[in-house]
């Protein structure tokens, strides 16, 4: 589908004609059709008095196949654009104590639009064409009778795979993708659901042909059972009645046979815009799975999970004030205007008891909580580098990317010039594991060759690079420790012919000097030009093939130890599946554990201890029994990080 947006503006051609029609009506419109809004009677503290203050402006615009599309907004500033989602009315819900609070709360800081999808609400209902297409469609059109160029984008429940599609064709448009209790799969495929489930849904789908519009709402409360079980006998009886008003019954049939078809798969690695997806654990309408999933395929998106079982939270359930939190802080809102933070008992991730936030902390310690508490996946291949080679910091794994690009072109790329490199590297940050994963990578491309400076003596020197010198295959050698040896005159003598010789043999050499002295890497080369024969060997390693890569970050020591279980998983024939998030607070926060190879070594002790046939890795498990760190460290962290206990984190390559 070709894009209709401001085509004037993007070089395509100017067709006013094309774009959809607005019409501005008065907020009272129904004498569109007969409408009866049902409403408790009035009291002062009911919606309606609370509805004071919040003025909303109701205008229709056309779809591309004259639909005509309902459209309501509130609110100032920054824009927010909520996807329809299944069982609105842009009237009748700025009364409702289900939708209420979600309108105020999105139009304090931002000018908060929402429509009715066709079939539904104040838009059209009888509609020919009720696709998925259709859908997306519709968003296009509303967003462009409003002039918005950029914007964030809120996908609820099914307004989320719309949210996506949009997101994936428009990514210029949308600033932000926030996407709630939503799925990439409908309910009818067989990847998503056994065939009891099919059945049920099925049933209900003929159920609701039969009971929909009659005015008793007996039909209806299975549906308000599934949305909002938590809910008060009020909201229920709210929510039973905007299912009546909001669309017709054979409507509500076409929209949930359409649901069931919904499959934006395909998509989910296509967006590029940033997203967070959140996701109540109890949620009956959509599995929590299906959340997990979205989040685990959208490059970069980070997963939220919520307490309850609602499926539309509620104002005074603990998940809404942590899912405002979450999204505004997500969204940009100034900090200052975050005075709502989560309450404790909100803060509770999966599985874990509730606990205060890491308010006492040390930073590194907060860190790792804020990193851990909010995410129920990781994708090791967003923070993958080379092979097993993982970095969490996104600078430091651009740096090393580029590094790893030249290395493995000097071996593709026929070429004269110097392929000489200079690495230095926090003690730590794993050089070496770099070095070696790059040269797994080349296979059969080049031999590899590991030199450490600080472990050989002269003739051992002499002896290992006259084995380079006698390789007629290509070869990467890593000179490691490359500042040791700070009294003796013959390391960087031995290696300066070396550096002058692009090949030998006709066959390619690459060397990469490596050391992690002085605080950066000027202060290396400094002692490494102050010894004989060191500025010679500096001269020829070009400017740009000269590297500077930090130290592990809280975040990279999870990261790698990630990678480090599934690895040793696979190699010991267990398949790691989760993690328990406080073995990964102890991982991230244990200075002892500072580069792979410490880690792997945890790792593949970690997996020996597993349970026969369990795929998990276990807080106890990092420990041999009855050792006392264990108990100790539990302890001391439960105040602070009880919710990480329990709580186990989806490991995916």
């Amino acid at each position: 589908m070709g894009s209709r947006h401001h085509r004037g503006n993007r070089g395509g051609s100017f067709r006013p004609e094309a774009w959809p029609k607005v019409v501005h009506e008065p907020a009272l419109v129904s004498l569109m059709r007969p409408v009866s809004f049902w409403r408790p009677n009035p009291c002062p503290s009911s919606p309606l008095d609370r509805r004071r203050g919040l003025e909303q402006q109701i205008t229709f615009c056309s779809s591309e196949d004259g639909v005509r599309i309902a459209c309501g907004t509130t609110g100032e500033g920054p824009p927010i654009v909520k996807a329809a989602n299944w069982l609105s009315h842009v009237q009748f819900d700025l009364d409702s104590p289900v939708w209420r609070h979600w309108i105020e709360e999105f139009s304090k800081f931002h000018r908060y639009v929402r429509y009715d999808e066709r079939g539904c609400g104040l838009s059209d209902w009888k509609v020919a064409d009720f696709s998925f297409d259709a859908w997306v469609r519709d968003l296009e059109a509303v967003v462009d009778s409003l002039g918005l160029e950029r914007f964030v984008l809120l996908g609820l429940s099914q307004g989320g795979p719309v949210g996506i599609a949009y997101a994936v064709r428009h990514p210029e448009r949308v600033s932000h993708l926030v996407l709630y209790g939503t799925y990439s799969l409908g309910w009818a495929a067989a990847e998503r659901s056994p065939p009891v489930q099919i059945e049920e849904r099925e049933a209900q789908i003929k159920l609701t042909g039969i009971g929909w519009g009659r005015d008793n709402p007996a039909y209806r409360q299975i549906f308000t059972s599934e949305f909002i079980p938590e809910a008060t006998p009020e909201q229920m009886r709210w929510f039973n009645e905007l299912q009546r008003i909001s669309t017709s019954p054979d409507n509500a049939v076409r929209f949930q046979v359409e649901f069931g078809r919904i499959d934006v798969r395909d998509m989910l690695s296509r967006v590029k815009v940033p997203t967070i997806v959140l996701h109540a654990q109890g949620d009956q309408v959509v599995p929590f799975e299906e959340g997990r999933r979205v989040a685990s395929k959208i490059p970069g998106a980070r997963f939220v999970a919520l307490e309850g079982k609602n499926h539309i939270l509620l104002q005074d359930e603990p998940a809404w004030s942590r899912f405002l939190y979450e999204v505004r802080k997500f969204i940009g809102v100034k900090d200052e205007l975050l005075t709502e933070r989560p309450s404790h008992d909100s803060l509770g991730a999966i599985g874990g008891p509730a606990t205060a936030p890491a308010v006492t902390q040390g930073k590194e310690a907060r860190e790792a909580h804020s990193l851990l508490v909010g995410v129920a996946v990781a994708s090791l291949s967003l923070y993958r580098v080379v092979g097993n080679y993982m970095r969490y910091d996104q600078a430091a794994r651009n740096i090393l990317k580029d590094a790893r690009q030249k290395m493995v072109a000097a071996f593709l790329s026929p070429s004269t010039k110097r392929e000489n490199y200079l690495l230095w590297a926090a003690p730590g940050s794993g050089k070496t594991y770099f070095v070696e994963e790059v040269a797994a990578s080349l296979d059969r491309v080049a031999q590899y060759r590991e030199l450490n400076l600080a472990k050989l003596t002269e003739p051992a020197f002499r002896s290992a690079l006259g084995e380079i010198t006698d390789l007629e295959q290509p070869c990467l050698c890593l000179i490691d420790e490359v500042d040791a040896k700070s009294e003796e005159r013959w390391p960087y003598e031995l290696l300066l012919p070396f550096f002058d010789s692009t090949s030998v043999h006709g066959a390619r050499r690459v060397f990469v000097v490596a050391g992690s002295s002085g605080s950066g890497p000027n202060g290396m080369k400094e002692r490494i030009a102050s010894r004989p024969k060191g500025a010679d060997m500096l001269s020829r390693i070009p400017v740009d093939n000269e590297y500077s890569v930090p130290g592990m970050s809280v975040g990279d020591r999870i990261v790698v130890a990630l990678s480090q279980f599934r690895l040793a998983g696979k190699r010991l024939g267990r398949d790691v599946r989760e993690v328990e998030k406080l073995g990964l607070y102890y991982v991230a926060l244990d200075r002892r554990l500072t580069n792979a190879r410490h880690l792997h070594e945890l790792a593949v002790r970690a997996v020996e201890r597993m349970s026969p046939g369990d795929d998990r890795v276990k807080y106890d498990n990092l420990f041999h029994p009855g050792d006392p760190e264990n108990k100790a460290f539990w302890g001391e962290s439960l105040a602070v990080a009880g919710d990480l206990a329990g709580a186990y984190l989806l490991v995916q390559d």
